[in-house]
């Protein structure tokens, strides 16, 4: 009887008690929307829900009045709320979360057990970048990678980047590996993904992480991870973009006047100089007061060809749903980025000379739960990219020649209208604005179809935890060329004396009809077919993990004669197995055994092997109790061997080759006969190159994972590497292939910190990466030189060499002062070198290290991030410093280049004290010429700090909405923003290509808005 009131009793009362508890309901999302299975419970009371598909939630209170919300991935949050309250939270991404997974090559590992030198960022953290290539995006977020971007031209921006700074001789040696989705890609299709595609990206360092890619991984390797659907009803995510560029570096050259007055005394300082003839004091008084435009022409051809400002815009559509049978992830995206020459076009010529790009980006993701057991997936995706060019040619190269167009050249435009042509340079070509509106233009066109079709079949039927997958991929390059242009067109000088007009001789009285030309670019595929078995599971305490791949890829290309369609194969195997106890002790062995033909068939094949180690010092006992707010205290290590193949010269260096050479004529008769003549010795010996890797490093995470820090040391050996020896005598006569003989060491150090916590509402995040590394080259088989200054071993890869600038040459210490070579007489004003070998000549034995390669040794990065409710920012600031770079030629050189600012500043008498620059002179041979005299006086430090990415968003609240629309982000972000440097010799960006004419398409400064909306 007593057990049925009882019951009846609680029948009655729970309701009551039910009613009386507080609820809270809510939505929680990121930036891209709503986000499922997010536990919210409330703090220090076993009370415990999680987010439905939709995002939303429910909890009834305890008593207790602060709410945690945690997700993996991302910063934990705690909210203070009341009864009835209906929260709306935005958790923001956390790369310190110890139970985040993360990609490595043919597989996933935890933070918190990774052993490896492994650093990555989510994609949605780089999505609001500007910018159209994802290697751009990562410069100054990630340690370990070191990117320069050499150029800023639509389609063919992309950085340049290294793992890990540079180990190998050969220039294409140092490039990293990419991977995505376990499928190799090239640089440039890496620059051609769609950033809204990416769901993480990781770098992998240290021989314990590349090793299963035994031959390709010596140089880092990059793994892309492309998103996937996820079961739910359709979600509809839109993004729009629109911005605006201008030049980072905006040039300024001399007008007429200057460049007349710096002209008249460059010819007055060199001796005996016929060749060029002064202006006049009138025709100085023409270009002063410019009342002559036409018989004096004072044009600027740079801010008359470039305009300050142009247009980009960027659109993506994704879709994602599914059931637990089928998931899908769609996504398309258009791409436009204008380049920033004014429009010249006419009514006669309707083509578009101006740079531009255009891509279309097109994915379907699609993952089929065929039954409890097999999993199986199709992946498809198709690139189509458009790159417009200019037929006129390298458009800032020509604004930079003093040789093809000067300020007083020519009229923009004749008085009828008509173009002109530079009457008073040797090739008298059309000026620049007549090419482009009449020459037309290159379009490079370029289609990339990839497909991905595997498999996983799990075997617990055999023992748990055991599976088997298969993949085998597609990829597909097909590039082709259209060229619409004239070659000749009519263009008039006018002569306002007369009023009267002479056509250019040779040229056409009517313009031609455009030829249109087509042209056959790159055409290859690639089939890569994988096979691997994975073993993963716990024992109790103990957890072991394993991977056995079999891995082939054949590639074909329309290559050279000897090589044509002739595929290049690479096979391996690889064992990868790891054991971990409690998560405190781990160790992971690596064994790859595989090769390329590029080599001979009994020096094809290698074996790499790596082993790494870890320990959780924050997993013992009298650690944790005494440390108890230290989260992870991890020690790793490893070491191992990785290879190379990025060697260079002829595809098979094992053989001999033989080159067509011209033809030779028989009989009295003129019959001409093809000739074949000897090419390089072929070296049978040849092989890949090897590396062997050590790296220790620390990984720490304390207070509840809110600041965590990773440093790494690391030191490789490059040997074994392909170079042309030196020691051979030229008098055999013949070339020869490279050999195995080179080494260098590359050694660094590298951090990451991170610190994020909340003050109320107001969440914010700091993380700063460094990596500085150091190479040497301890051998390449360099004779002995004739002094040791000479000598290029024991110095960094890409060592620059010149001489010792030593203050100008004055009337002091002019007789006193040693003299170039060849009898060139100097005078006060020219660049006095040292005299290193002490003969009183300046001439190749004086010559010198000077300054830094143009790799950047030192590369870091400070990202100051923050959200209040709906609001957030996020600010980068890069930089690089440890590196060098000069420019030649019509870069800088008088009567080369356009006179420029700093050419104002140049030695006279007056100035001798102050002058930044050599006295002016005709001569291109000189001392003060850096073409043939590089010195430490024209190699600068490059350092810099730049602004490089900002964003201020703001998500709506979720009652702003309307029904369909489940998130709505609004933003503005900055790309290149600013600029500092140390420097003012050159109006260059400080990522220029160093001995160049400094004349690449500049880089641009960004400025972009955005949307994007949830459906």
């Amino acid at each position: 009887m007593k057990k049925n009131i009882y019951l009846l009793l609680a029948i009655l009362i729970t309701p009551l008690l039910t009613w009386a508890q507080s609820t809270v309901t809510g939505i929680v999302k990121n930036t891209a929307g709503p986000l499922a299975g997010v536990t919210i419970s409330e703090k220090g009371v076993a009370n415990m829900v999680q987010s439905d598909e939709d995002g939303r939630f429910s909890i009834p209170l305890q008593g207790n009045s602060v709410l945690v919300f945690r997700s993996v991935g991302y910063a934990l949050q705690e909210r203070t709320v009341k009864e009835g309250d209906e929260l709306e939270i935005i958790l923001q991404s956390n790369s310190q979360d110890l139970n985040e997974v993360v990609v490595v090559g043919f597989g996933t590992t935890k933070k918190l057990t990774n052993t490896g030198a492994v650093s990555s960022i989510k994609g949605a953290d780089i999505r609001q970048v500007p910018t159209s290539s994802v290697q751009n995006a990562l410069t100054g977020r990630l340690p370990g990678f070191v990117a320069v971007q050499r150029s800023g031209q639509p389609g063919r921006d992309a950085s340049d980047f290294y793992i890990r700074g540079v180990s190998s001789l050969n220039p294409d040696g140092n490039q990293p590996l990419i991977i995505v989705d376990d499928i190799e890609y090239t640089y440039d299709q890496l620059a051609q993904i769609n950033v809204n595609e990416i769901e993480s990206i990781s770098i992998l360092k240290d021989a314990s992480t590349t090793a299963v890619f035994g031959i390709k991984g010596a140089n880092g390797v990059l793994v892309v991870k492309t998103r996937r659907g996820e079961s739910g009803k359709p979600k509809i995510n839109v993004r729009l973009e629109s911005g605006l560029q201008s030049p980072v570096t905006r040039l300024k050259f001399a007008n007429a006047y200057e460049s007349a007055l710096l002209w008249n005394e460059a010819i007055a300082n060199t001796a005996n100089d016929n060749t060029y003839q002064p202006f006049s004091e009138e025709a100085l008084a023409h270009f002063r007061d410019g009342d002559d435009p036409y018989g004096h022409p004072d044009v600027n051809w740079y801010e008359r060809i470039f305009k300050p400002n142009s247009l980009q815009y960027n659109s993506n559509v994704d879709i994602t749903g599914g059931s637990e049978s089928i998931k899908y992830f769609i996504s398309g995206g258009a791409f436009s980025q204008d380049g920033n020459l004014y429009d010249f076009e006419n009514e006669e010529n309707k083509v578009n000379s101006n740079y531009y790009y255009r891509r279309f980006n097109l994915r379907s993701n699609l993952d089929v739960q065929a039954t409890k057991s097999l999993k199986l997936r199709l992946d498809m995706r198709a690139n189509f990219n458009r790159i417009n060019t200019p037929r006129a040619g390298n458009i800032v190269g020509e604004v930079f020649d003093f040789n093809k167009i000067r300020p007083w050249s020519a009229p923009f435009l004749n008085p009828d209208g008509s173009y002109s042509y530079a009457s008073d340079t040797q090739e008298l070509l059309p000026t620049v604005n007549a090419r482009l509106g009449t020459s037309g233009y290159y379009l490079d066109r370029r289609n990339d179809i990839n497909m991905l079709f595997g498999g996983t079949q799990e075997l617990n039927i055999i023992t748990q935890g055991l599976s088997l997958s298969t993949r085998i991929a597609y990829a597909s390059i097909e590039s082709n060329g259209r060229e619409q242009g004239r070659d000749q067109i009519p263009v008039y000088r006018y002569f306002p004396d007369s009023d009267s007009y002479v056509l250019k001789g040779g040229a056409p009285y009517v313009m031609d009809n455009y030829t249109l030309r087509a042209f056959q670019g790159d055409y290859n595929s690639r089939v890569n077919v994988q096979a691997n078995l994975n073993y993963s599971r716990n024992f109790g305490a103990h957890h072991v993990n394993s991977l056995l791949l079999y891995n082939r890829e054949s590639y074909n290309s329309r290559g050279d004669k000897r090589t044509n369609w002739i595929p290049q194969n690479f096979q391996g195997f690889t064992l990868r197995t790891g054991y971990g106890y409690q998560e405190k002790y781990l160790v992971d062995l690596t064994l790859a055994y595989n090769g390329s033909d590029r080599f001979q068939a009994d020096q094809r094949y290698g074996f790499f092997p790596a082993v790494s180690v870890g320990y959780n010092l924050a997993k013992e006992k009298f650690f944790e109790e005494r440390f108890d707010f230290v989260d992870l205290f991890k020690f790793r290590g490893s070491y191992g061997i990785v290879g190379s193949d990025k060697v260079a010269g002829d595809r098979y260096l094992f053989q001999q080759v033989y080159n067509e050479g011209g033809s030779y004529s028989f009989g009295v008769a003129h019959q001409p006969v093809g000739t074949i003549y000897e090419g390089n010795l072929g070296n049978s010996n040849v092989t890949w190159e090897k590396q062997s890797s050590f790296d220790i490093g620390l990984d720490m995470n304390l207070f509840n994972n809110r600041f965590s820090l990773a440093a790494d040391y690391f030191n490789n050996i490059r040997y074994d590497q392909l170079v042309i020896s030196q020691s051979l005598p030229i008098h055999i006569g013949v070339g020869v292939s490279p050999t195995n003989i080179a080494r260098v060491r590359n050694s660094g150090v590298e951090f990451e910190l991170n610190y994020n916590d909340h003050i109320g509402e107001f969440n914010y995040n700091v993380k700063g990466v460094l990596t500085y590394f150091r190479n040497k080259i301890l051998f390449q088989d360099e004779p002995m030189p004739a002094f040791p200054w000479l000598q290029l071993t024991g110095h960094q890869v890409g060592q620059p060499m010149g001489y010792l600038f030593d203050g100008f040459y004055t009337e002091e210490n002019l007789d006193d002062s040693p003299k170039p070579a060849g009898g060139y007489e100097v005078r006060p004003g020219d660049l006095r070198y040292k005299d290193l070998n002490g003969d009183g000549l300046i001439d190749d034995y004086d010559r010198s290290v000077i300054g830094r390669p143009n790799i950047p040794n030192t590369s870091f990065g400070l990202t100051l991030g923050g959200s209040y409710k709906g609001l957030s920012f996020n600010i980068l600031l890069q930089g690089t410093t440890g590196y060098s770079f000069s420019v030649q030629g019509s870069g800088i050189e008088p009567f080369k280049s356009q006179f420029q600012p700093i050419h104002q500043e140049r030695w006279t008498p007056e100035t001798a004290s102050t002058a930044k620059f050599p006295r002016l002179t005709t001569n291109p041979t000189t001392v003060n010429s850096p073409s043939s005299y590089m010195s430490d006086f024209w190699l600068i430090d490059a350092t810099y700090l730049r602004l490089k990415t900002i964003e201020l968003g703001y998500q709506m609240p979720d009652r702003w909405l309307p029904m369909k629309i489940s998130n709505a982000r609004i933003y503005l972000s900055g790309y290149n923003l600013l600029t500092w440097t140390n420097y003012s010799l050159y109006q260059q960006d400080p990522e220029v290509t160093s001995n160049t004419a400094g004349d690449a398409y500049q880089n641009q400064r960004v400025i972009n808005l955005g949307i994007q909306i949830g459906l």
